[in-house]
């Protein structure tokens, strides 16, 4: 629904205690959707696109099952103590019209809507889709603002120079941003790595990037205080973008996804690490790789809608400070 007080127009979920929850067209979190970009502090945008993928497919259909699920989020989140919805104006943009066959058009796609929307100072907290589409996010995110502070929540690098000949999969997209000139490394974290790698070298050629790499074996040693201090320190009063992979969750969490890897972060154990980020200063989010083909009774989905009000509820601590 949207409420007018008078000055601007207000966006504001449909109240649940009158409209049950499965009425209605499906967005997320029951926010009314619009491409009218006044007023507006805070995006979801969905990016149905899985063509970047090298195992298994379905990723196109992850904003729409993100959406169903968020349909149960309530207005107060009571472990940051804020309520995003009050302090963001926030409304569901739709989905971007991808190609499906077309990695490269779908870059340009996504560059045309994202440029308008950081070009308004909006913050995009978008859906994917396979974790190629970061890339032009980062792209239009630069432009806006410079390089980037990258943390990236995820089992893999995705620092590959090729798959199969091929430069833009969902395994090169931080290759790539790092050759752009898109990220700082010297301020960029890769978080919950852990699997079995290409080479012996995979972790140490990343870090003589310059880039930070904390292994899910770290996070098990140091906890997740000290992980999200390591974090905070590396990116200092930088501006961040936040790259979630959900296969960072362990596959007892989230099997709902394209390339699973066990021993991963439980539910409870991505929210904590989130929660420490509180009060970076974030100009973009991504939640990728929801593959709802491979999910069980929509835990990954549900997750993965949860994580996303996570990332609002980090903007709204930043603007409400």
């Amino acid at each position: 629904m949207s409420r007018n007080t008078g000055e601007a127009k207000r966006f504001y979920p449909a109240d649940s205690l009158k409209s049950p929850r499965f009425t209605g067209p499906y967005t997320f979190a029951r926010l009314p959707h619009t491409r009218d970009l006044d007023g507006v502090d805070t995006l979801f945008i969905g990016v149905p696109f899985d063509g970047g993928v090298v195992f298994r497919p379905g990723a196109r259909f992850g904003p729409a099952a993100v959406r169903q699920a968020s349909l149960l989020l309530r207005l107060y989140n009571p472990y940051l103590r804020v309520k995003p919805f009050d302090v963001l104006n926030v409304a569901d943009y739709g989905d971007i019209n991808i190609v499906p066959s077309s990695v490269e058009s779908t870059y340009q796609a996504i560059s045309h809507e994202l440029e308008a929307v950081h070009r308004r100072r909006i913050t995009p907290v978008v859906c994917g889709g396979d974790h190629s589409i970061t890339l032009p996010l980062l792209r239009e995110a630069s432009k806006a603002y410079g390089k980037l502070a990258l943390i990236h929540i995820d089992a893999h690098l995705d620092m590959v120079d090729q798959h199969f000949s091929q430069k833009y999969t969902h395994g090169t997209v931080f290759r790539r941003a790092y050759e752009e000139g898109l990220i700082d490394p010297h301020s960029s974290v890769h978080v919950g790595i852990r699997g079995s790698l290409f080479s012996e070298d995979e972790i140490s050629e990343t870090e003589s990037l310059g880039f930070q790499v904390i292994t899910m074996r770290s996070i098990e040693e140091m906890g997740i205080e000290a992980v999200c201090d390591q974090i905070r320190r590396r990116v200092g009063g930088g501006v961040a973008y936040l790259s979630f992979d959900i296969d960072a969750c362990d596959p007892s969490c989230a099997p709902g996804t394209g390339t699973p890897e066990i021993g991963g972060l439980s539910s409870r154990e991505a929210l904590r690490l989130l929660h420490g980020l509180a009060g970076l200063e974030f100009v973009g989010f991504d939640l990728v790789e929801v593959s709802p083909p491979y999910d069980h009774g929509e835990i990954t989905a549900f997750l993965a809608a949860n994580i996303i009000y996570e990332f609002l509820s980090l903007k709204a601590l930043t603007k409400s400070g």
